[in-house]
């Protein structure tokens, strides 16, 4: 827009080099290109709408939506009825239009600018998208309305044959071109994308719907955006059509139309522009409702419960202005409605909004603070005999059944019930607003945003459902679906485990293995969200690699044979809390294997000095005096000279378990001689050097893993 903006000037000596690189031919040429580029980008923002959202939308989001909407309008009607009087009669004409142009609330505006900003997942975010949707189909509405008072008042005839092309052509979308593709969709096999022929049939009906939008008198770009509205969001239609376009249409038709049009806008008449008294009506008009609208939506913010800050930052979120009033405006000025003098101002205004708002919001909205209310939630902290609040994480159906044969060896009894959240994370496809369904709210199979992976979280849903049922109200689960852009995921799952107070939350290992040991499945994506969780999670973290044995044993009468490995560190520590809950489950064989280094076991009286040593020790101390007994649990302390005799140790060990247990113990490799050169042969971070080097072993190896990280403080 900027670079527009600088070629755009007509100052004498830029003149004749500006029409060199920018030729009279040449500018109608893009002109035609980039018009086209932004008819395909509203095109496909309308695929990822999806309008029955608006009868769904929550009370919360109509309290924002009408405000920042109303407000403006009331005013901007009110200031036009106090200055109409100074206009010449043409320009009275267009108040009407000017005036829904200014109140207009954009929802890919905002959506860019959430997405910018990290923030489309986030609560504000969410509200704001939802709030956007409601505000953008009044705008639109009112545009429309705008539109034909400015042309009933120059001929009632005109006004009246744009009012009809208009439903008309709704009509003729709704009837003709829907059915078409319903048609193509139904074409479609189960689990498969559109094919190409397909894809050219939609681009053709583009076009047509274009051309009968130019017959009737319309924009050229309000059939493509209905027909986009027509098609169910979330179909393999969409899908498809997003694959083939979204890249292309954003990166290369949209900045080279937002160029142009900022071209268009030439700041040497910037004064002379002023002079005219509709310029001058239409910044006075701007300033009023940008600030009204501002005020009104962060009243309506305040009245639905929103914080102070929350609610002035989506105040000015939802005042945003960019793409889709620059559209408009060059539009406007293609149909002589606006001068080149009001042009350049109100291009102007949309930079200068364009460019605070985003500063405005990021300094308002800061929710690193909500995550910090807690930093101590893990299992060494909870009191005995006290729930275990644990949120998992499953991306597809195989991962239940290992992730709940480790929940039922968690031993949940009425004195220590667990309450579990489950959370399926789906990429967001097809549509422009996040998804967060609670199943225990809605059938998922009758949600209007059913995604292609439907089937999987159904299977999750009913698995976890069985397993709460057969545990006799000693399980509590609740079970939800996300569907987010991956990178949002990390952001939901804090989220989700703030609000649940989760003591721990549980991650799929990015790798599954097949029956015979080999590997089944490596998704850096799901290796990318597990290592932002470790990260940024407030509570402890445990990630579960599931080599086959423990899924495999879903007998009441298997035994288990877990083994708990303890060099010291926070991470260990809580890695024993853990098993102290396996160790109540009778089927449970559990051993505690304590690797010493020659000077731990030499110097053992010094270490009581160390704080930390006097914690492992305390920790070791509970163990064997609530857990030694019957017989079934065992302590072996073994000494390890270096990571050489630790690997050797460990593999000779291995494969007498089931399910081994081991603490991450990030910052504690080379300061530990059990590991210490370990680190360079670590592929998996996340992992930890024990977790690494054990998923790691040879496709013999059968023995699951549970890496657990502890949160960032202990009491």
């Amino acid at each position: 827009m900027q670079a527009g903006l600088i070629f755009g000037c007509s100052w004498k000596q830029w003149d004749g080099e500006r029409y060199k690189l920018f030729t009279l031919e040449s500018q109608d040429t893009l002109s035609v290109f980039t018009y086209f580029g932004y008819m395909l980008y509203l095109f496909v923002l309308a695929l990822k709408m999806d309008v029955r959202m608006l009868s769904r939308t929550k009370r919360k989001a109509y309290l924002v939506a009408l405000p920042a909407f109303v407000g403006p309008m009331i005013c901007g009607h009110f200031v036009t009825t106090l200055l109409l009087p100074y206009l010449d009669r043409p320009s009275q004409k267009k108040v009407s239009l000017m005036i829904s142009l200014h109140c207009m609330v954009s929802l890919p505006v905002i959506e860019n600018v959430l997405r910018e900003l990290n923030m489309i997942s986030s609560d504000i975010g969410r509200l704001g998208l939802s709030a956007a949707l409601v505000g953008d189909m009044l705008s639109q509405l009112a545009l429309v309305a705008g539109n034909v008072v400015r042309l009933y008042q120059l001929s009632a005839v005109k006004g009246f044959f744009y009012l009809a092309g208009f439903f008309f052509e709704g009509l003729l979308i709704w009837f003709v071109f829907k059915p078409a593709t319903v048609w193509m969709i139904k074409r479609t096999p189960k689990g498969k994308l559109v094919g190409g022929s397909n894809i050219q049939g939609v681009v053709c009906l583009v076009l047509l719907s274009s051309a009968v939008s130019v017959l009737l008198s319309q924009p050229a770009i309000l059939g493509p955006y209905l027909l986009g509205l027509i098609i169910p969001d979330g179909s393999p239609l969409v899908i498809s059509m997003i694959e083939r376009l979204d890249f292309f249409v954003s990166e290369l038709f949209l900045p080279i139309f937002i160029a142009m049009s900022a071209l268009q806008a030439d700041l040497s008449i910037l004064l002379v522009g002023f002079k005219t008294v509709f310029t001058q009506f239409n910044i006075v008009l701007a300033f009023v409702t940008f600030s009204v609208k501002v005020i009104s939506s962060f009243l309506g913010s305040l009245y639905s419960g929103l914080p102070v800050h929350d609610s002035l930052a989506l105040a000015f979120l939802m005042s945003n202005k960019g793409i889709v009033e620059l559209a408009f405006i060059t539009i406007l000025r293609g149909y002589s409605v606006i001068s080149d003098g009001l042009l350049i101002w109100l291009t102007l205004i949309i930079l200068l909004v364009a460019t605070l708002v985003p500063f405005v919001v990021r300094y308002l909205y800061n929710p690193s603070i909500k995550y910090a209310v807690s930093q101590n939630k893990n299992i060494v902290n909870l009191p005995k005999n006290s729930e275990l609040r644990v949120l998992v994480c499953v991306h597809q159906d195989k991962d239940t059944h290992g992730l709940i044969q480790l929940l039922n060896l968690s031993c949940p009894t009425k004195q220590n019930p667990l309450a579990i959240s489950v959370l399926h994370p789906v990429d967001l496809v097809g549509r422009i607003t996040p998804v967060f369904i609670s199943h225990k709210q809605e059938n998922y199979g009758n949600n209007p945003y059913s995604h292609q992976d439907e089937s999987c979280s159904e299977n999750i849903v009913l698995c976890f459902d069985r397993f709460e049922r057969d545990q006799n109200g000693t399980v509590c689960v609740e079970c939800f679906t996300t569907i987010t852009p991956h990178k949002f995921m990390v952001s939901e799952i804090c989220r989700l485990e703030l609000q649940k107070a989760s003591s721990l939350i549980i991650l799929p290992f990015h790798q599954t293995w097949t029956a015979d040991g080999h590997m089944d499945r490596d998704d850096s994506t799901i290796k990318a969200l597990n290592s932002g969780v470790i990260e940024s999670a407030s509570c402890s973290v445990g990630i579960f690699a599931n080599r086959g044995n423990l899924g495999n044993m879903m007998s009441e009468t298997d035994c288990y044979s877990v083994c708990v490995i303890f060099l010291g560190g926070s991470d260990d520590r809580e890695a024993i809390s853990y098993a102290k809950r396996l160790t109540k489950d009778p089927r449970v064989e559990l051993t505690l294997l304590r690797l010493y280094a020659h000077s731990t076991a030499e110097d053992e009286a010094c270490n009581d000095q160390n704080w930390d040593k006097m914690l492992d020790s305390e920790t070791l101390r509970d163990f064997k005096t609530n857990c030694f007994g019957d017989g079934r649990v065992r302590y072996i302390e073994a000494v390890c000279g270096d990571g050489t005799h630790t690997v050797m140790g460990i593999r000779k060990m291995v494969n007498d378990f089931d399910l081994m247990v081991v603490g991450r113990r990030k910052g504690l490799e080379e300061s530990s001689p059990q590991t210490c050169g370990l680190n360079e042969w670590n592929d998996f971070p996340e992992l930890g050097i024990l977790g690494d080097l054990i998923v790691t072993l040879d496709v013999n190896f059968r023995a699951s893993v549970l890496v657990i990280q502890q949160s960032a403080t202990e009491i």
